[in-house]
C-alpha cells in the first residue's frame, strides 16, 4: 500500500485564479458580439427571421454542453462513482452555466424580438387559423343557434309524441309495449344528448371556432393541447426551474461538504441525484422537442430526445478533458489528476461516440424504412444537394468513424495531447451536427411564402458566426468565474482517496 495518496493531504483544496486578460477578452467578445448582432437585427428588421436561426444554433450548442455537465454530475452521484471525484467540481461548474445560457435564450422566446414566429411557424399559423375560425364562427353563430334550438325542440316533441302514442294504445301487446318503450328511451337519450350542448353565446362561439379551426388547420387542431402559447410558457418555465435548480442544489451541497466535511451532504447528493434524474431527462427531452423538433411542427421522432442527449453527454466530456488539460498546463490539478483519469474519460467519450452513432442510425433507419411522409421529410431536406455531401462528410465520417477509430487505441486515451485533439474534433462535429439540425429549416421556411423554395439564405452564415462568437464569449466569461469561485476539486469528499489512487 506504500505510495498511495491520502485524501487528508488535499483537504484544503486548490484554487484557480482566472487570468484577468482572458476574462476581459471573453467578456469583450460576448458583449461586443451581442451589441453587433442585435444592432443588425433592429437596423435591418427584414433580416430578423434568418438571424433567429443563428441565435438558436449558438444558444443550443452551449446549452447542450452545460446540460451535459449536469448529466455527468448526476450520474457520478447516482452511480456512487469514485474515480471522477477529482473532476466532479468541473462538471458542477459546467452545469452552473445553465441559467446564464437560458437567459440568453429569452430573445428566442419573446415574440417582440421577431425570432419566435420565424423559428416556430406553428405560432403564426395557429394564430391565423384561429382568427379565421373566430370570424367564421361569429358569422354563423345566429344560424347555428337557431338550428340547434329547433333540434332541441324537435327532439323533446318527438319524446312527447312517443309517450302520447303509447298512452293512446288501450291494451297493447307485451311486444308492442316493449317496442314503444324502447323507442321512447332512445328518443329521450337523443334529446338529452342534444340538450347537453352549451347553447350560450360563449358555448356556441367555442363550438363553431373549434369546428372551423379543425377544417382550416387539422394538424394544429389535433395538437392544440400541446401547441398553445399558455402551455408553451409553462414548459419554458419548467425547463428553467428544473435544470437550474438541480445544478444549483448539487453544487451548493458540494461546496458545503468542502466547508464542514459533514457526510450528510454526501448522502444527500447521492440520494437526491437518483430522484433528480427523471426530472432532468424530462426537462431536456421536451426542451429539444420544443426548440428543435418544433422547427417543423408537422415532423416528429420519438428518438429525438435521446439523440440530442447523446451529443450533449459526449461533447461535455470533451469539454471536461480540455478543461483538465488547460488547468494542468497552468499548474493546477497536477497532483490529483493522473493519466488514469484521462484513460477513463477517453473510454466514456468512446462509449458515447458509439451510442450517438447507434441512436443516429436507428432514427434514420426506422424513419426511412417506415417511409411515412410526415417523418421522412426531415431527411429528404438534408439529403438534397449540398446538405447530402455535408451529412456524409461531417456526420457519418467525421462524427463517428474518425473519433471511433482513434479512441479504439488504448494508448491514445492516455496521451493528453492526442485525446484533447479528439475532444476538439468532437466539439466541431457536434457544432456541425446542431447546424445540420437547425439551418436546413431556414431556407425552405423563409422562402416558401414567395413561391421560390431556396435551400439556403445567401449571406446568413455571417449571422451564424456573430451569434456563435457572442454566446461563446459569455459562456467563457462565466465559466472562468465559476472555476475561480471554489476549490477545483471536492476536497473533503469521502471518495477522494479512491479517485486519487484510481487504476483501471
Amino acid at each position: 500500500m506504500a505510495g498511495l495518496k491520502d485524501g487528508d493531504d488535499y483537504k484544503d483544496g486548490e484554487f484557480f485564479k482566472a487570468p484577468a486578460l482572458l476574462k476581459l477578452v471573453c467578456l469583450g467578445l460576448g458583449i461586443g458580439g451581442m451589441v453587433l448582432f442585435f444592432a443588425i437585427r433592429f437596423s435591418m428588421p427584414e433580416k430578423s427571421a434568418a438571424m433567429g436561426y443563428s441565435w438558436l444554433f449558438a444558444v443550443i450548442f452551449f446549452l447542450s454542453l452545460a446540460v451535459g455537465g449536469l448529466f455527468w454530475t448526476l450520474l457520478h452521484h447516482a452511480s456512487n462513482s469514485g474515480w471522477g471525484t477529482v473532476i466532479r467540481r468541473l462538471m458542477e461548474n459546467l452545469a452552473s452555466l445553465i441559467p446564464f445560457i437560458l437567459i440568453l435564450a429569452l430573445p428566442l422566446l419573446i415574440s417582440s424580438f421577431g425570432f419566435r414566429d420565424a423559428l416556430w411557424e406553428w405560432f403564426p399559423k395557429r394564430e391565423a387559423a384561429l382568427k379565421v375560425a373566430t370570424e367564421q364562427a361569429d358569422g354563423a353563430k345566429a344560424d347555428y343557434l337557431a338550428k340547434k334550438t329547433a333540434e332541441v325542440a324537435a327532439a323533446k316533441a318527438a319524446v312527447e309524441k312517443a309517450k302520447a302514442d303509447l298512452a293512446a294504445v288501450a291494451s297493447p301487446s307485451p311486444g308492442h309495449r316493449a317496442h314503444l318503450e324502447r323507442s321512447i328511451k332512445e328518443l329521450e337519450k337523443k334529446a338529452d344528448l342534444i340538450s347537453k350542448e352549451d347553447l350560450t353565446e360563449e358555448g356556441v362561439t367555442q363550438t363553431l371556432t373549434d369546428k372551423y379551426f379543425k377544417e382550416g388547420a387539422a394538424l394544429l387542431f389535433t395538437k392544440r393541447g400541446y401547441l398553445n402559447e399558455t402551455f408553451w410558457w409553462f414548459r419554458q418555465i419548467f425547463y428553467f426551474l428544473v435544470l437550474t435548480a438541480i445544478a444549483f442544489i448539487l453544487r451548493r451541497w458540494s461546496l458545503n461538504l468542502d466547508k464542514d466535511g459533514d457526510p450528510k451532504w454526501f448522502r444527500w447528493m447521492r440520494r437526491w441525484s437518483c430522484g433528480f434524474l427523471p426530472f432532468f431527462a424530462t426537462a431536456w427531452t421536451f426542451l429539444v422537442f420544443d426548440w428543435l423538433m418544433g422547427l417543423d411542427y408537422t415532423w416528429f421522432s420519438t428518438m429525438w430526445g435521446v439523440y440530442l442527449f447523446a451529443g450533449s453527454a459526449l461533447n461535455s466530456m470533451g469539454v471536461l478533458i480540455l478543461l483538465v488539460t488547460g488547468l494542468r498546463k497552468a499548474g493546477y490539478l497536477k497532483k490529483v489528476v493522473t493519466l488514469e483519469h484521462y484513460h477513463l474519460m477517453g473510454k466514456l467519450m468512446l462509449a458515447f461516440v458509439i451510442f450517438w452513432a447507434y441512436i443516429a442510425f436507428s432514427q434514420f433507419f426506422l424513419i426511412w424504412y417506415a417511409n411515412i411522409t410526415e417523418e421522412t421529410k426531415f431527411f429528404l431536406t438534408r439529403n438534397t444537394g449540398f446538405w447530402n455531401t455535408y451529412t456524409i462528410a461531417f456526420l457519418v465520417v467525421g462524427h463517428f468513424f474518425v473519433p471511433f477509430t482513434v479512441l479504439l487505441i488504448q494508448k491514445v486515451k492516455k496521451i493528453p495531447l492526442v485525446i484533447c485533439g479528439v475532444a476538439v474534433w468532437n466539439l466541431v462535429m457536434h457544432a456541425l451536427d446542431l447546424y445540420w439540425i437547425i439551418i436546413p429549416e431556414r431556407g425552405p421556411s423563409l422562402t416558401a411564402a414567395s413561391g421560390e423554395m431556396a435551400m439556403t439564405i445567401p449571406g446568413a452564415w455571417v449571422y451564424d458566426i456573430i451569434a456563435f462568437v457572442s454566446v461563446a464569449g459569455i459562456f467563457g466569461f462565466f465559466l472562468l468565474k465559476q472555476l475561480a469561485s471554489a476549490s477545483l476539486f471536492p476536497c473533503r469528499d469521502p471518495r477522494l482517496d479512491e479517485s486519487l489512487n484510481v487504476v483501471n
